[in-house]
């Protein structure tokens, strides 16, 4: 973000009074558009939410130590079933092969020992400029893993290509139910990966977003031709992710900061697994309102991270539309010690595979270093 965005952010953090939320009536006819009967049971059903929501915001807003700022948004009169549609990614579980298809050993990024730099951000890359809408779609999952995919492309080709994150949505097998039954109702990063790894991937100009499930079209023999073509070195015979200089993909270690961060700084952006059931008001600032115990539930991208004075954070792409959060994203607090762990006791309720019920640790705030998936160009 610019200087003078993050300079208003930190005169918000620090003002002495927030500004009066709008009212829900004001809200149906200006802020989002509704069109709910008045006095309907839907009306005052959506009325209650909206108006607990408010309560919890300016509460959150009157703290005088808060890090972040609570605002109304799209989400404020959705109930909970809906909000859970906008998440819906464990990603605790990998494919088979998943790693076998690792490049390099988990232990090669605890070897490193180059120190960090205090930054790093992937804001210049054309994907990071574009915040995706899965819309009431649970396909977190599959847009996280295309944006990650684009990024890292645009890193290795040193031009931009879009990954059809419908595509991914409608081919991607899940026939253990990890992160839910597939497709809009949820799925893996890893999963995702390893499909586009075997089979390729569809621009998003060929195959566009519709935000629900869709009949899978695989790759047709003409977008075959062009991910030939597109290929750096320009060898006959390359197909599936091959052909789009991808060779493999790799989860990193589970609950430890060093791999993420030092991925961010020497790969590219990162799939995260979050506990995101506390977003849903976010704003501005970096967040802090995750509780140590989480349910990892929501697939986003890492981008970066830096520092906001003394405060340290995530910079985090999520995929719920450029209208919430800061232009779509969100900073979270960074503990650079693996100290800020809890459990998730319950990840069946999040998208664990089916019959996963065991408690998990999860450590970072909201979970962020639970699970991290990277794929490989080269």
């Amino acid at each position: 973000m610019t200087s003078i965005v993050r300079a208003t952010l930190a005169a918000t953090l620090t003002g002495s009074a927030t500004a009066a939320l709008p009212s829900f009536d004001s809200f149906v006819l200006w802020w989002h558009g509704r069109t709910y009967q008045e006095n309907s049971a839907e009306y005052t059903e959506r009325q209650s939410l909206y108006e607990s929501r408010s309560a919890a915001a300016e509460q959150q807003n009157s703290n005088p130590e808060r890090m972040w700022v609570a605002g109304v948004n799209k989400l404020w009169d959705w109930t909970d079933a809906e909000l859970q549609t906008l998440r819906g990614w464990d990603g605790s579980a990998t494919t088979e092969s998943g790693s076998s298809r690792s490049i390099r050993a988990h232990g090669s990024f605890l070897q490193q020992k180059e120190e960090l730099p205090a930054e790093k951000m992937w804001m210049n890359l054309a994907t990071t400029k574009h915040v995706k809408n899965q819309g009431d779609c649970g396909s977190c999952w599959a847009i996280a893993a295309a944006t990650v995919l684009e990024a890292h492309y645009e890193i290795h080709a040193g031009k931009p290509r879009s990954f059809s994150a419908q595509q991914i949505v409608a081919c991607t097998p899940n026939p253990k139910q990890c992160g839910g039954d597939g497709g809009c109702k949820g799925a893996t990063a890893e999963l995702a990966m390893e499909w586009v790894l075997q089979n390729g991937c569809a621009e998003e100009s060929q195959i566009p977003y519709e935000a629900h499930d869709s009949q899978c079209t695989e790759t047709a023999p003409a977008l075959m031709m062009s991910q030939m073509m597109s290929s750096d070195d320009g060898k006959p015979g390359l197909s599936g992710g091959a052909a789009l200089g991808m060779t493999g993909w790799e989860t990193l270690p589970k609950n430890q900061y060093e791999p993420l961060a030092r991925a961010l700084v020497e790969r590219g952006p990162v799939a995260v697994s979050v506990a995101a059931d506390s977003w849903f008001a976010y704003e501005s600032g970096v967040f802090n309102g995750c509780p140590k115990d989480a349910i990892i539930d929501h697939a986003v991208t890492a981008v970066g991270f830096g520092v906001d004075n003394t405060v340290k954070y995530w910079e985090i792409q999520n995929s719920w539309g450029d209208d919430w959060g800061e232009t779509g994203h969100i900073r979270i607090q960074r503990h650079e010690e693996d100290t800020y762990c809890g459990t998730n006791n319950k990840p069946e309720v999040g998208v664990a595979c089916k019959g996963d019920t065991a408690p998990v640790p999860v450590c970072g705030m909201c979970g962020i270093l639970f699970d991290s998936v990277v794929p490989h160009f080269g």
